[in-house]
């Protein structure tokens, strides 16, 4: 929990460092026509939506979970309401 307490303390653009250096991209996925970026990064994961769905641009917005599990039915919610 502390990891992600320090985090979510830094500035978007050191989230992002933190996320890609140290971080494991899972893969993307089509969030209300947008394209979401998911990651894990030691114990709790994140998504996170990058200006013009572009990952070399800065985020708009950064989603923490807790841990593998709440992100895990946070996806599965998401893609149940998805149909």
């Amino acid at each position: 929990m502390f990891r992600k307490l320090y985090f979510k303390s830094l500035s978007a653009a050191k989230q992002i460092t933190a996320l890609r250096e140290k971080g494991t991209m899972l893969g993307t996925r089509q969030k209300s026509g947008r394209k979401a970026y998911l990651y894990l990064l030691k114990d709790f994961c994140a998504e996170v939506i990058f200006q013009n769905d572009d990952a070399r641009y800065s985020p708009e917005k950064i989603t923490t979970f807790n841990s593998v599990k709440e992100f895990n039915n946070y996806l599965e919610r998401e893609f149940r309401a998805s149909f």
